[in-house]
């Protein structure tokens, strides 16, 4: 049975607690019913204290699922503790817990010879050295999610399903970008999983067709299949969904080229499909919503953001249905005009903050990176970069937007004033040629040497004020790279 959480507690009464579920430092995406109080966060810590203090509690023998996410000091001590006060745990599930390592998972692969069930999603700490360990030792494991740790590399991930045969759930989405899962590793899960029911390959940015269709072929019992963000999957692999997955209940094909007769034969041939993910397909259309209203009885969530996709279609489909679709499709003109107002000027925040960062980038790429074109690519961004963010920044102004929005940030730092503190004589060059000029930025406050030209640049209010400078004067003024500057100082507004 699952743990009951009382006010100050745990129901210990009952020696068969088989279960013990804990949210951290915030809720899970997941488990919307959980609230995270100050008095669960308590019960995490006192429950951890008593492992490590090695006290025996009533359900010390019977426990054997424990669930602890999004608690972000769950170290390897704690672990260890845990380990030994419950030695007959099948299931855990540390999702979005950091803190640990892969010496807690090479002593959880030598402890638990029987584990089922391992989610360490979102540990940014753990390599696939500790996870392959487990995959030889834990030879029951049925459950597996390493998606978006981030150290876990392509070659691991082909050993460790090689290793897993029972693998009925897996989850490898947000892996190693420098090393991201290939087409090799999917067909050796096609060909080592036969009983894969949950599938997630969210963000495998590199696997194509080819190993998708591998896959469909081999595995015909899957309810559970995320393809979002595969950029190079097509609709010819998705199109072999409707055939080879009959059962399949929850499906996420985002961002991917899918048509609309694909996607109708997918409605027409799953019978139970529960959620349906279609975000960013361009080439969706009300079709899709016709056939959706006739055929898909049993759909509870539909996203349909950036498709087109009309509202008037969307008034044909049970209105129990949630809905994730654009907000234009249903407001009015003036709140529409307004909308895009904030868009536009939160996207000329996030287009300096990330200009900002791309200097270190140019830098790593002058002083690392060998390849030439590589390059030149990369100060070419900094500098089409830098145009963009100064012609909407000046529109901003031009048009008052901040103020026709009445623009509250939510993130101070992205309405902060960057000061510029060195403006070097030299520009960027690329086979002796000038590309962009250098510069260095920092919040305002921070003292700058003497030699650099002492400014605070504003994208948004001072603009203007450096436009209305060379007006007033006379002298050219021109938005792009590389900039005209005269040696003047500008405040905030």
């Amino acid at each position: 049975m699952t743990s009951e959480i009382k006010e100050n507690e745990i129901d210990t009464s009952n020696e068969g607690v088989t279960h013990l579920e804990f949210v951290g430092d915030r809720a899970s995406d997941y488990d919307h019913e959980l609230s995270v109080s100050g008095e669960n966060i308590t019960l995490l810590e006192n429950f951890l204290e008593s492992a490590c203090n090695k006290q025996k509690t009533s359900y010390t023998s019977s426990l054997r699922s424990l669930k602890i996410t999004h608690y972000s000091r769950l170290s390897d001590n704690k672990i260890l503790c845990v380990l030994r006060s419950y030695p007959n745990i099948t299931s855990l599930n540390f999702e979005q817990s950091k803190s640990f390592t892969d010496v807690s998972l090479i002593e959880i692969a030598r402890s638990y010879p029987n584990l089922e069930s391992l989610n360490v999603c979102g540990n940014q700490d753990i390599t696939g050295h500790s996870i392959y360990k487990i995959a030889k030792s834990c030879q029951k494991i049925r459950h597996l999610d390493i998606g978006f740790c981030g150290n876990i590399t392509d070659d691991f991930v082909y050993k460790i399903v090689e290793a897993c045969s029972k693998l009925e759930l897996l989850c490898i989405g947000g892996l190693k970008r420098c090393k991201p899962i290939s087409d090799q590793t999917i067909v050796a899960i096609a060909h080592s999983c036969p009983n894969l029911r949950h599938l997630s390959l969210k963000g495998c940015h590199n696997i194509t067709d080819v190993s998708v269709n591998r896959l469909l072929q081999h595995i015909h019992n899957l309810e559970y299949l995320e393809l979002d963000q595969c950029r190079f999957i097509t609709d010819s692999s998705i199109c072999n969904i409707a055939n080879s997955c009959p059962k399949l209940e929850h499906l996420d094909i985002g961002a991917s080229d899918a048509s609309d007769t694909t996607i109708c034969n997918i409605v027409r041939s799953c019978k139970n499909l529960r959620y349906l993910d279609i975000r960013c397909c361009r080439l969706v259309t009300d079709i899709v919503i016709d056939e959706i209203a006739q055929h898909c009885s049993s759909l509870e969530c539909l996203g349909i953001q950036l498709t087109n996709v009309s509202k008037d279609a969307l008034s044909k489909l049970n209105p129990k249905i949630k809905i994730k679709w654009d907000s234009v499709l249903d407001i009015g003109p003036e709140k529409e005009l307004n909308d895009l107002r904030v868009t536009l000027v939160n996207l000329v925040q996030y287009l300096w903050l990330t200009y900002a960062n791309l200097e270190d980038i140019v830098q790593y790429c002058e002083d690392k990176i060998k390849d030439e074109h590589y390059q030149k690519s990369i100060v070419e961004l900094e500098r089409d970069m830098r145009g963009m963010a100064e012609r909407f920044g000046l529109m901003v102004r031009m048009y008052g937007l901040k103020e026709k929005i009445n623009y509250q940030p939510t993130n101070p730092e992205l309405n902060t004033n960057y000061a510029i503190t060195e403006f070097v004589p030299r520009d960027i060059k690329y086979r002796g040629k000038e590309l962009s000029s250098h510069m260095k930025f920092q919040t305002p406050g921070v003292n700058s040497t003497e030699d650099c030209v002492k400014m605070i640049f504003s994208p948004l209010p001072t603009i203007s004020l450096f436009a209305n400078h060379h007006l007033q004067t006379k002298k050219s003024f021109r938005l792009g790279p590389p900039f005209t500057f005269s040696h003047i100082c500008l405040g905030k507004k």
